[in-house]
């Protein structure tokens, strides 16, 4: 399997992931959830899907936990949504290079 193949069922996985928060998500999050990349592993069975969450450390915590509990039914939507043999297990994380790059700012800032 090429890279191409990995990038173009992360791509896909990635759309119907943002598919879903933004119309099947029974349970609203306290902070604002988007998808912000999926990682694919060589072999396609495990998708680590990494979420932007924009609120406070709570929020963030609270956001995360509630997609937890929506995994499975994620799961099924990806399913349904990207023709693959196998449906790659999920695995969420929280993407926080925006956080980081707010943090890295404000130091340069205090240096100038």
């Amino acid at each position: 399997m090429g890279n191409s193949r990995k990038e173009k069922v992360s791509k896909a996985i990635q759309a119907a992931a943002a598919e879903f928060l933004a119309r099947s998500m029974t349970e609203s999050t306290p902070g604002f959830v988007t998808v912000s990349h999926v990682k694919m592993s060589e072999d396609l069975k495990i998708a680590s899907i990494y979420f932007s969450i924009i609120g406070d450390e709570a929020k963030v915590k609270a956001s995360l936990a509630i997609l937890e509990n929506h995994k499975s039914r994620f799961r099924f939507h990806i399913g349904q949504e990207v023709p693959m043999k196998y449906v790659p297990e999920m695995r969420f994380f929280i993407d926080d290079t925006m956080a980081y790059l707010d943090h890295m700012n404000r130091i340069i800032r205090k240096l100038n």
